[in-house]
């Protein structure tokens, strides 16, 4: 099993697309950022922010509301509507996994500089909206590069040998489920036994919790999940936007962003994906997107 921390190639027939890139390497140069055809307005209606000049490399987003939170290699950060984005965690380490259950945020990845703790960060919660972090468990074992959580039920994808880890108590212990050849996965919020995971064959679907997957017939090559109560989202390598409300057993094709997919999060009928350079956002549930965030380096 190769780490997790590789580029994973998806190969699209004819295409040649690559997917995404992890926590060192840099994706293939991306065409210049565009609004996708029809796309909406951004959520306060004034023309996209430019990102911090401190943004080395962003691994992942996710949404709290109208509140963009923005996983870097230097730190969490946190962007508003109409506002600059801003330095949340204090101090700031690499988040290369993260994830939001309520008034808790989950986190894993590296020490930022300076600071005397294991280069594997295992488990870190926050209670105070991404400020202060400490340690819950795994730390100096394990680098999630992917977490999923429906709030005490979490799993974390090791990037050190891609093992599918689950906890059932807010990440106190954890169970260790193989090393199914998963590149993201998306927990039900609704019912935590139900998983879908991307694969460089397709997506494949647990109904145990992740204990054994199988593949969903006929879906589209997907790389990037995000599951709201109503909709589970996914993305392909180049860019097409997908939506399930059966849990992923059938799909249908809503909108496009521009350029390859590194990230994506949802909320509501609320999408925001990282492509190329830039994060793209939708309030229509996908079907139209437009730039919030331009110039995000290394993408």
């Amino acid at each position: 099993m190769k780490p997790r921390h590789w580029l994973v190639g998806v190969a699209l027939a004819g295409l040649g697309v690559l997917a995404l890139a992890g926590c060192t390497e840099t994706p293939p140069e991306q065409p210049a950022a565009t609004t996708t055809e029809g796309g909406a307005s951004s959520s306060t209606g004034a023309g996209p922010l430019m990102a911090p000049a401190e943004w080395e490399h962003v691994h992942n987003l996710t949404l709290d509301g109208n509140r963009l939170l923005v996983g870097t290699h230097e730190g969490l950060w946190a962007q508003s509507d109409g506002e600059a984005a801003q330095l949340v965690s204090d101090p700031p380490f690499d988040v290369m996994g993260l994830a939001l259950a309520g008034q808790r945020m989950f986190a894993s990845g590296h020490p930022g500089e300076g600071q005397d703790l294991p280069a594997d960060l295992g488990l870190r919660e926050s209670t105070d909206d991404g400020v202060t972090w400490t340690s819950v468990s795994l730390e100096g074992q394990v680098d999630f590069h992917r977490l999923s959580t429906t709030g005490r039920v979490l799993l974390g994808l090791s990037s050190s040998d891609g093992r599918l880890l689950r906890s059932t108590d807010a990440g106190a212990t954890w169970t260790d489920l193989g090393t199914p050849p998963l590149y993201d996965l998306a927990v039900n919020p609704t019912d935590a036994e139900k998983v879908v995971g991307t694969t460089e064959q397709g997506p494949v679907a647990s109904s145990d919790g992740g204990t054994s997957f199988t593949p969903i017939a006929g879906a589209p090559l997907l790389a990037l999940l995000s599951w709201t109560p109503s909709h589970l989202y996914g993305v392909t390598p180049d860019g097409i936007v997908h939506t399930s409300t059966d849990e992923g057993a059938s799909w249908d094709e809503v909108g496009t962003v521009p350029g390859q997919p590194a990230a994506m999060a949802a909320q509501g009928k609320h999408l925001v994906v990282l492509a190329g350079d830039t994060i793209y956002e939708s309030t229509d549930g996908g079907a139209t997107f437009a730039p919030r965030i331009t110039g995000v380096a290394g993408h």
